[in-house]
């Protein structure tokens, strides 16, 4: 597995989302994903306080410790009411909670989830973040799910280490230009959701799939923009394109599009989730999928089919 430098760490290209391990810290299925992965070279894990109410970092925290073998570790902070909030007293007491949780002393990155209902006073929680750092509780620190204007008011105060994003074939796209920009700014960028929610890994098969299991996905945004009627055949159009271009590569659909976000400029690593061992091995491998200029033309020209284009 390849590394890539983040605010002077070093991380594999393909780190591993926690939220797909989900709140039951006895799930001997968590230990048997974070192995795999291990064994395949990815050395970083992400959670988050809000996922599953501050369960899914003992989830983490649990596995971790029947695996035996350390990974850096990401969490985040979100706003209020969902999270602790922003306020400089809010931050800190989050990243305390977060490192109670995982059981660690100091974490490797943390970033602030997302913009809550204001960004007004981003600059004083952004000088919260940066004491962090200073403080030895986390290593790099960053931004997940805001835009330039505001990345632009927190580098006024202090570095940003990284910045993390939604990026898929078919959604998330405005990210393509922020990362070009982060990287003229040498901030890191961390993509999530590079499988479009399971699409382009070809594991939606109805724009029912998540409903059946849970109701209330239909009010998600991403069911919405990807899966609802209309733009579920979008979606699945841009999935019937990648086949051919995963034949010629010799890869999996979902390697093929881990690979295609790990080559856009100025993506620095990507996220994939798993409760699925295998799954976390193939994924890791997708590190070394190396696309020829001709695949990606062909993988780009699949965009405008995609739902979240006119």
């Amino acid at each position: 597995m390849r590394s890539v430098e983040i605010g002077g760490e070093w991380y594999s290209v393909v780190g591993l989302g926690g939220f797909e391990l989900e709140d039951d810290p006895k799930w001997p299925g968590a230990r048997d994903v974070l192995l795999a992965a291990i064994e395949a070279g990815v050395d970083w894990i992400d959670t988050a306080e809000e996922y599953f109410d501050r369960k899914n970092e003992t989830v983490v925290a649990a596995a971790l410790r029947d695996v035996g073998q350390p990974m850096k570790i990401s969490s985040k902070v979100a706003p209020l009411p969902d999270g602790t909030g922003f306020e400089p007293k809010q931050i800190r007491e989050a990243c305390q909670g977060s490192l109670e949780r995982l059981g660690v002393d100091r974490l490797d990155m943390f970033l602030m989830h997302y913009p809550g209902d204001s960004t007004d006073g981003i600059e004083d929680s952004w000088g919260a973040m940066r004491s962090l750092v200073d403080d030895g509780l986390t290593r790099l620190v960053g931004l997940s799910n805001f835009d330039r204007s505001d990345v632009e008011r927190c580098l006024a105060v202090g570095p940003v280490d990284v910045l993390q994003e939604g990026l898929s074939l078919i959604d998330h796209l405005e990210t393509l230009e922020l990362a070009r920009w982060c990287e003229e700014q040498h901030i890191g960028v961390v993509t999530y959701e590079p499988l479009g929610n399971g699409m382009l890994a070809g594991a939606i098969t109805s724009p029912d799939d998540f409903a059946k299991v849970v109701p209330e996905y239909q009010e998600w945004g991403f069911w919405k923009r990807l899966f609802s009627p209309g733009r579920f055949e979008r979606s699945h159009a841009v999935v019937d394109g990648m086949g051919g271009v995963a034949e010629r590569v010799g890869c999996s659909l979902p390697q093929l599009a881990l690979a295609w976000n790990l080559q856009q400029a100025g993506v620095s690593a990507t996220l994939a989730g798993t409760r699925n061992p295998a799954h976390a091995r193939s994924n890791a491998e997708a590190a070394d999928v190396v696309l020829r200029p001709e695949d990606l033309a062909d993988l780009d020209a699949l965009i405008p089919l995609g739902p979240t284009r006119p």
